[in-house]
């Protein structure tokens, strides 16, 4: 989730730099050789843009898979090819091990809600800063798009911040 939180901040910057310029300035230098493709500030835009769109998609939905998941106590041995004497000592060691294991689970339940919370609040501030952004591009490209970011900011705020 960092990685994509951080993906989500570099191209935002970028996006930031590009709507700041004029929609046909060329990003690279023109050569006089013949073939070569100049990339203008208005294909950057859009890459940039579509970039960001799928970063911050592709955030909000893997927080929500990722607490969505739940969690398995498997038991590793197996007892079908054991004798039933075994099987009742194993059984025992088995339920032992459940028990024990309770006390992490409550630990894995904590550090996942204080994950949740700085990772909710983390991709939040980053929905909050592209909306401006996604919304100057919007004059770039010279069309209105949908704006994703109030999507995303009402889906997380329905399924992560405050559950009903």
């Amino acid at each position: 989730m960092g990685t994509l939180l951080e993906l989500g901040n570099c191209t935002l910057d970028v996006l930031r730099e590009l709507v700041n310029r004029p929609a046909g300035q060329s990003l690279i230098p023109t050569t006089p050789t013949t073939g070569t493709y100049n990339l203008d500030v208005l294909e950057g835009v859009l890459t940039a843009r579509r970039n960001l769109e799928a970063i911050l998609v592709y955030g909000v939905t893997q927080l929500v898979m990722w607490l969505s998941k739940p969690e398995f106590d498997v038991p590793s041995a197996e007892a079908d090819a054991e004798e039933p004497q075994a099987m009742e000592i194993q059984r025992t060691e088995v339920s032992k091990e459940r028990r024990a294991a309770r006390p992490s689970m409550t630990m894995a339940e904590r550090l996942r809600r204080g994950m949740t919370g700085e990772m909710a609040s983390d991709l939040q501030s980053l929905l909050n800063k592209a909306k401006p952004i996604i919304a100057k591009s919007d004059t770039v490209l010279g069309k209105a798009g949908v704006d994703l970011t109030q999507v995303l900011l009402n889906f997380l705020h329905e399924r992560i911040i405050t559950p009903s």
